[in-house]
């Protein structure tokens, strides 16, 4: 008995060890197709901290910067030169998501927020790709590429910077 329960304890440690991290930066790739098989594709460099602290920076098709700390979530938009004040009941955090899923098979961990499966896909203890369903139906990918943990990020990386000028919206 004594060794049935050292050896499911070590079990847990191992299967929770891969979606543990005090930091996380990586490029991603973001797949948006909706039912009508019609495909969007973003590009950019998430930075996330256990600390519920995140930030993607958005390069291509266009150019936005996505805040979120605590509950609040802040979306810099250059191209129209405003920014949207919001909070999490409106947007998912992508941090609590990976902090909350359970495994399920193997290689794919999943977690629900606000109604929605997330589903976490690992390999060689490796956040691969995060996809799901979202509130349009659409059917969202995440591809994560060059994935670091557990790296020092500067705190000010996480404080929005309003350009001069931006309008702000609250939502």
């Amino acid at each position: 008995m004594k060794y049935f329960l050292l050896i499911a304890i070590f079990i847990i440690k191992i299967q929770a060890g891969v979606l543990d991290f005090k930091s996380l930066q990586s490029d991603f790739t973001q797949t948006i197709t909706n039912d009508e098989n019609s495909t969007i594709t973003y590009t950019g460099t998430f930075y996330a901290t256990a600390a519920n602290q995140a930030l993607w920076i958005y390069k291509s098709p266009i150019k936005k910067s996505v805040y979120f700390d605590g509950n609040h979530v802040a979306i810099v938009e250059p191209e129209l030169e405003q920014v949207i004040m919001t909070t999490l009941q409106r947007s998912p955090n992508l941090t609590q998501i990976i902090a909350d899923a359970k495994k399920m098979h193997h290689d794919t961990y999943k977690a629900t927020y606000e109604n929605t499966d997330y589903f976490i896909n690992i390999k060689n203890d490796t956040i691969q790709d995060i996809h799901y369903k979202d509130k349009l139906d659409n059917h969202v990918v995440i591809h994560l590429k060059n994935l670091q943990k557990n790296i020092i990020l500067d705190a000010t990386l996480f404080q929005v910077k309003i350009p001069e000028g931006y309008d702000v919206i609250d939502q």
